[in-house]
């Protein structure tokens, strides 16, 4: 499994307003709990609480994005093709077998999921890959390097859309409805 970095920036990403302000108020009150605690000695343990309680809803955006890391699976990319193992999901699709790659799209963002590639094989077989892993495996990498005419303008748009769409990438023949 891939080694997840964390910033300072990504306890920001996917809070909204009301979530930020809610994060900024508990600390405070817990800040002044604590030094009010300390100046007169008395609630010291009911201030070590909303502290404590404060500095984990601070890592809160943390704790989800490892829940989805564990959630989205394992991505191998290698010469044969593609494979999503993700608990009792297996899905792969082989290079040679390969018949388009889309770009799905979903209004469900920013806080869930709402990219995924989709590769089909021409047997009607394939794998569906969540954007978060298809990041940290590398996968538009991969496509871009193995599939001659990937349509980047396409992967551009899909990257912009928050419609409940689709891009098609790249196909062998015509592009499929």
């Amino acid at each position: 499994m891939a080694r997840v970095r964390r910033s300072l920036r990504s306890l920001f990403v996917g809070r909204g307003l009301f979530d930020i302000a809610v994060w900024i108020a508990a600390l405070l009150i817990a800040a002044v709990a604590l030094v009010r605690a300390i100046r007169t000695g008395e609630g010291l343990v009911s201030a070590v609480f909303l502290a404590v309680i404060a500095v984990a809803y601070t890592f809160k955006p943390w704790v989800g994005k490892a829940g989805r890391i564990q959630q989205d699976g394992s991505l191998t990319i290698d010469e044969w093709g593609v494979t999503r193992v993700a608990g009792g999901i297996h899905e792969a699709v082989a290079w040679k077998d390969l018949a388009w790659v889309r770009i799905y799209t979903t209004s469900a963002g920013p806080a869930a999921e709402d990219v995924y590639f989709a590769l089909a094989g021409a047997n009607g077989k394939g794998c569906l890959v969540p954007h978060g892993l298809a990041v940290r495996a590398k996968l538009l990498d991969a496509l871009q390097e193995r599939l001659p005419g990937l349509d980047n303008d396409q992967v551009i748009r899909a990257m912009g859309s928050g419609d409940d769409t689709y891009f098609t990438i790249w196909s062998r023949g015509p592009a499929p409805n």
